[in-house]
């Protein structure tokens, strides 16, 4: 494993505590002809001590060479991992055995705490070359002392590890092993790493904007405490390690600490429950309760750093939350399709339907899309026929009025009353839209089988007309747009009021034989 590694070029980082590459000879000057690349291995760095850093840091070098080694021709470079800002120790008079440790601790300056390297140099000569990206206070990373100290094992990340507090405490609060075997990396697995099939590598953490909470069930039907479930999408791929949950970024449940990595692929919902039996698919635990009333609030987040948050306000019992694919937060639809287990509706696991749209006051839905509705005004308004006795149906089915709107206008919202002060509205969430000079008519039954014929029924008439001494006004929020009365009608004959306003019998037949022309414009009275 022998590279190029000057002491001005970044070595690639193994782990998110520790880098490293390989060494091979720049160059050969007077003095270093009995000293190899490799023949000196660093196997500890003590570069953060609990308390002043200065006073306690040391360095701790290997005698790999199978023979004794003069080290007054070698130098100690500390650097920042890129190589620059690099300072020097030149090592003084003194011998080391073979297969010997030599701990450097006086003369460093100040090692620094993170993203930096160290190098054994003799002349132009890298013997030894280390990277770390991370200390921990008052622990000593060390080369794990299962392995012979050679160059190769300690460019290895899976290699190194803090010391454990069963290392000696070379000073108050200062763990390390300085001059002596290390302690087992494998008992002290190295923060920031996972085991993935026996190599242990980096952890790879989601960062914000990569992990999106997508739905969650916060009252489901039976017992919250084993049904609840949350549902978090992943965007990019990365490892579910160290990542938790709460109600709130200061109330954060458990990490996933799991020594096996925990890898998680690019559009994969990861599905938290509070039981096995949460959801048809369960991928890790949920160890908080989801609030059921008033507002509330769940986030994710890796270590202390906020991925993603949603608020809600309240809960159906057995429906989900969830967001849609355009964003929007909505209570799952509950039809069978949605149904995960009896009476409980989401889509744990799965991608999420569109919301059903939620329409406020005053709009309705034009196709797909919500609008505000048109209403008419009194001018755009005028009942211009109507059946109030028909003869080929009962009155109950057979009746009708027809309206004509001088303007594109929806009908929701439209109400009807009579002399009795009976009432009754046209609610619909779709919008009832008809054009410019249309001729509507309102009908008691739409079924042409039983309302005697009628050609066409646009909307439904909810009030009964009398035969005789009526008044039928057509209205919207209480204010009139139209009224009409009359003192008599004749049996299966419509009243209708032709284009100069005059009132008058109808004459034309229509369905089943009773006159009127509903639907049509009128003919003129004579």
């Amino acid at each position: 494993m022998m590279r190029v590694c000057g002491l001005v070029r970044r070595c690639a980082c193994l782990a998110l505590v520790f880098c490293g590459c390989g060494r091979e000879p720049l160059a050969t000057e007077t003095g270093c002809e009995e000293v190899a690349p490799g023949d000196v291995v660093i196997t500890e760095i003590h570069a953060n001590p609990d308390g002043s850093d200065g006073d306690g840091e040391y360095v701790e070098l290997f005698n790999a060479s199978g023979r004794a080694l003069e080290l007054e021709s070698l130098i100690l470079v500390s650097s920042r991992a890129d190589g620059t800002g690099a300072s020097e120790h030149r090592f003084g008079e003194g011998q080391v055995a073979a297969e010997g440790y030599f701990v450097l601790e006086n003369g460093l300056g100040s090692l620094r705490n993170s993203e930096a390297a160290l190098a054994i140099r003799c002349g132009e000569v890298v013997i030894d070359w280390v990277g770390y990206a991370s200390t921990r206070d008052g622990r000593a990373l060390e080369l794990d002392g299962g392995l012979v100290p050679n160059d190769d094992s300690n460019d290895d990340a899976a290699h190194w590890c803090f010391a454990p507090e069963t290392a000696s405490e070379v000073s108050p609060g200062n763990f390390g092993t300085p001059g002596a075997p290390n302690s087992t990396c494998d008992e002290v697995p190295m923060e920031g790493t996972c085991l993935e099939g026996e190599t242990r590598r980096a952890i790879d953490p989601p960062v914000p904007g990569e992990v999106a909470i997508t739905e969650w069930m916060a009252n489901p039907k039976g017992a919250d405490g084993e049904l609840e479930w949350v549902e978090v999408l992943f965007t990019e791929s990365a490892d579910l390690n160290g990542v938790r949950l709460g109600p709130q970024s200061g109330s954060l449940g458990k990490p996933i600490t799991d020594e096996a990595c925990f890898p998680v692929d690019a559009g994969t919902r990861v599905v938290f429950g509070a039981s096995p039996a949460a959801a048809p698919r369960v991928d890790a635990e949920l160890d908080f309760s989801l609030g059921n009333s008033n507002e509330r609030s769940i986030v994710v987040a890796v270590e202390e750093t906020l991925l993603d948050r949603v608020d809600y306000l309240g809960s159906d019992e057995g429906v989900a939350w969830q967001v849609d694919p355009a964003g929007v937060v909505c209570l799952v639809d509950a039809v069978p399709d949605h149904e995960y287990r009896e009476a409980n509706f989401g889509t744990p696991g799965e991608s999420n339907p569109l919301c059903v749209p939620v329409l406020e006051e005053g709009m309705c839905f034009d196709g797909d899309t919500p609008r505000p509705i048109r209403s008419p005004s009194a001018a755009q308004v005028q009942i211009t026929e109507w059946m109030a006795n028909p003869s080929m149906a009962g009155n109950r089915d057979g009746e009708w009025v027809e309206v004509r709107f001088s303007a594109a206008v929806d009908l929701n919202g439209l109400g009807w009353s009579d002399l009795a002060g009976a009432a009754a509205t046209l609610e619909r969430a779709e919008c009832l839209s008809v054009p410019s000079g249309a001729y509507v008519v309102f009908a008691r039954n739409p079924n042409g089988d039983e309302n005697g014929g009628i050609p066409f029924v646009d909307a439904e008439l909810g009030v009964s007309l009398n035969n005789a001494d009526e008044t039928l006004s057509i209205n919207i929020d209480g204010e009139v747009l139209d009224s009409v009365s009359y003192d008599a009608s004749q049996p299966g004959v419509a009243t209708q009021v032709d284009e100069w306003g005059r009132v008058c019998d109808a004459i034309a037949p229509y369905g089943d034989g009773d006159l009127g022309t509903p639907g049509a414009p009128n003919r003129p009275c004579p």
